[in-house]
């Protein structure tokens, strides 16, 4: 079988060899009319784009966030003494002074709705944080709170 050998295309750039500025032009040098730069068309030939819904012009543009975005998990202290009950959280100690182990939980942030009826101890990581009303409820009926390594 005969193999047909086709003469390679040349490219724009290597047809425009010896041609100081490619057809650009003296003065401009590939620089000016831009027609795709700023605002530049948002009167004419952008103008489809600013009518399409979703679009919006300019996203994209500010400051870009380096570096790990934590997210912090929110329980209130009502909800973490039902979810005790139910046994979906390690609980330990005696039924009148229960032991909330909540150290494997980093990054956690106690709110204060919901009622405490008897003496807890909760153990924190020390990543996690808790609000004044949660902390003056826990020790309000005698509860403690641990910060742990």
């Amino acid at each position: 079988m005969m193999k047909i050998k086709y003469k390679k295309k040349r490219r724009k750039s290597h047809k425009l060899y010896g041609q100081k500025y490619r057809g650009y032009g003296q003065v401009g040098r590939h620089r000016h009319h831009p027609g795709g730069r700023g605002r530049a068309g948002s009167k004419d030939h952008i103008k489809i784009h600013l009518e399409k819904e979703g679009y919006v012009f300019g996203a994209g543009k500010g400051f870009t966030r380096h570096g790990i975005k934590r997210e912090w998990g929110i329980l209130n202290i009502g909800r973490i003494l039902e979810l005790a009950a139910e046994g979906r959280i390690p609980v330990s100690g005696e039924k009148e002074r229960l032991t909330i182990d909540l150290s494997h939980m980093k990054y956690l942030k106690i709110l204060g709705r919901g009622k405490v009826d008897r003496p807890v101890r909760i153990i924190l990581d020390k990543t996690s944080s808790i609000s004044e009303s949660a902390k003056n409820k826990i020790e309000s009926v005698g509860g403690e709170l641990i910060y742990k390594e």
